[in-house]
């Protein structure tokens, strides 16, 4: 007993009263001697030592972007998945690796075909529940990719209906998004069969068509009525609702979506808002209010130069001044700083300034912005290479600081240098600016 306690480092004891706490810790360090001893990893079986080498196989096969000889190693990998030790898969690789590999190796393999997605893709639904929604959702996107909207539309509908307990609460926002791609699916069937539908053709055609729309507006405005990005959902409802001369009703649902404070801020919502308002001959105060709010979401979008021409065309003072204030900030923006539009644009809006007499407003805000304006958009090289770059934007910049009553004198003799320009064939700054997605 001696000696188990002094290789066990156990100390003695030194009264009667610590003999239990002494057995105790005895038998502790035992237990614990024990298991060192005669517990250690399992040996890996032939089976494991297989598996691990055709993975090493695929990944250099894979880097040398030798898809055939992967795709003929993981062939047999993926059996893998349908072996269990202990309850846990014999692959050290978690099953969204394999998926992924998978499908990088079909993706670039020339020979491959549907048969061959469609077989991983399934697999990998079978092999397990984690992925079985982001798993469903990829097959659809390739199914679409492919154009097969009938096969895509039945995949996503059978994963739609899927349950499997809490798997499915933690996978909710993956359903929810093949619950909105169904939808979506279904607006293309309704577009297929507008397309091929003419006005001479039969009731029954019309009616097949409009029940698809009902079958995906059903969907759709479920989708849509949820917090969220939803552009290209929303986009295929209202342009199904104006389809059917529903203006009111898809009026309502891009305001819902653009300013239901419950939704994220989405600049696109009001682009979109901008664009409907547009096309239905709206007055000019609703397009500007909508614009209004998209300059204070995102200063540098190319509907602000629509939003100062509107401005612009109020003649009213205030108007003229904030037209001023959205193009300066737009120019401050280094994708816009050579933009000759937009300077255009600005001129334009200071030589309006200048005929109501109305110059020391100008000036009132270059003092606000003058540092930063000289800094970046009229030092000496910055001339020097518009000069030889856009002798035209070289000019309208030089007539802009005029009229701020600066006097850059390097600036303005890289504008006397410079050659006359050729006739200026730019279209008008209303032209070609009502933006489009960002």
């Amino acid at each position: 007993m001696d000696d188990i306690e002094a290789e066990l480092n156990i100390p003695a004891v030194d009264s009667p009263e610590d003999e239990t706490t002494h057995q105790m810790l005895i038998k502790k360090k035992v237990k614990r001697y024990k298991r060192s001893q005669y517990e250690g990893p399992p040996r890996e079986s032939g089976f494991h030592k297989s598996t691990r080498q055709c993975l090493k196989i695929i990944s250099d096969a894979m880097l040398r972007h030798n898809w055939q000889e992967a795709a003929e190693y993981f062939t047999s990998y993926i059996q893998t998945l349908e072996d269990t030790t202990v309850g846990r898969p014999v692959t050290s690789l978690p099953r969204e690796v394999i998926w992924r590999l998978g499908t990088e190796i079909l993706h670039n393999l020339p020979n491959a075909n549907n048969e061959d997605f469609n077989a991983v893709y399934n697999q990998m639904k079978n092999s397990g529940v984690k992925n079985y929604a982001k798993i469903c959702l990829e097959h659809g996107f390739h199914l679409m990719l492919n154009g097969q909207w009938d096969e895509a539309k039945r995949q996503l509908s059978v994963a739609d209906g899927w349950r499997y307990g809490k798997q499915e609460t933690s996978q909710s926002l993956d359903m929810k998004l093949i619950r909105a791609y169904c939808g979506f699916l279904d607006y293309f069937i309704w577009c297929d069969k507008k397309s091929t539908t003419s006005e001479t053709e039969d009731v029954n055609s019309a009616q097949e068509m409009h029940s698809c729309f009902r079958q995906a507006s059903v969907t759709l405005q479920e989708i849509i009525g949820q917090p969220g990005i939803w552009d290209p959902f929303v986009l295929s409802y209202v342009a199904m609702l104006e389809f059917y001369n529903d203006e009111e009703g898809a009026l309502k649902v891009l305001q819902n979506y653009a300013y239901n404070k419950d939704f994220p801020s989405n600049p696109n919502a009001h682009v979109y808002l901008y664009q409907f308002l547009k096309r239905h001959k709206a007055p000019k105060s609703k397009l500007i209010a909508s614009l209004r709010i998209l300059h204070s979401l995102l200063p540098s979008h190319q509907l602000m130069l629509k939003l100062c021409s509107l401005l612009n065309q109020t003649n009213e003072l205030k108007n003229l001044q904030e037209a001023f204030q959205v193009c300066m900030d737009l120019l401050e923006f280094s994708s816009w700083k050579s933009d000759r539009k937009a300077w255009k644009c600005l001129l334009e809006i200071m030589q309006k300034h200048k005929t109501i007499h109305c110059l020391y407003l100008i000036r009132k805000e270059w003092a606000i912005r003058k540092s930063l304006w000289l800094a970046m958009h009229f030092r000496p090289y910055i001339g020097k290479a518009e000069s030889e770059r856009d002798v035209k934007l070289l000019q309208i910049k030089a007539k802009v600081l005029r009229l701020t009553g600066e006097s850059n004198r390097d600036y303005f003799k890289s504008a006397r240098l410079s050659r006359e320009p050729k006739e200026d064939n730019t279209t008008n700054t209303e032209d070609n600016i009502d933006g489009t997605d960002l």
